[in-house]
């Protein structure tokens, strides 16, 4: 049975706003304003037609209508809506684009959910920042860090 946390939106960035820093989500996040920094999401992330996502985001889902440029790390599902562009790496174990969209970078679709997190731990520590997107979060949907990685400076 799906998570209602997952599907229910309880934090929005609005047209017309912009925030700048980084974002941890617990639960369903969407953006049709400005965003800057990094995101991490325990469940999905809609970004809206006028969204515009300068930010690297890690989320259990993702559909993409408006820009990203960063990396986009999802853990089940991507999808791309016609006029999505997403501007660096992408990591999803099922990826869906609409004619139209655009990704520039490298791409990895691995097609199972099995095993799917060690997989993106490794994708994301040969392209991208570990510490960041592997850490500690609130839940355990995130793909831990290894015991050497953990410690921090």
């Amino acid at each position: 049975m799906a998570n209602p946390r997952d599907s229910l939106v309880n934090s929005i960035i609005g047209a017309g706003s912009a925030v700048n820093g980084d974002i941890d989500v617990d639960g369903f996040l969407r953006v049709d304003g400005d965003l800057r920094g990094s995101v991490r999401v325990t469940g999905k992330i809609v970004v809206g037609a006028t969204g515009r996502v300068d930010a690297s985001i890690r989320a259990k889902s993702a559909i993409i209508g408006g820009v990203v440029k960063g990396d986009v790390y999802v853990s089940e599902r991507l999808r791309i809506l016609a006029g999505g562009v997403v501007i660096g790496n992408v990591f999803a174990p099922r990826l869906e684009a609409d004619d139209g969209t655009v990704v520039h970078g490298d791409v990895a679709v691995t097609g199972r959910l099995e095993g799917a997190d060690e997989e993106l731990s490794d994708f994301v520590r040969s392209r991208g920042d570990a510490r960041r997107f592997l850490g500690r979060f609130r839940g355990d949907c995130f793909a831990p860090l290894p015991a050497d990685e953990t410690a921090g400076p």
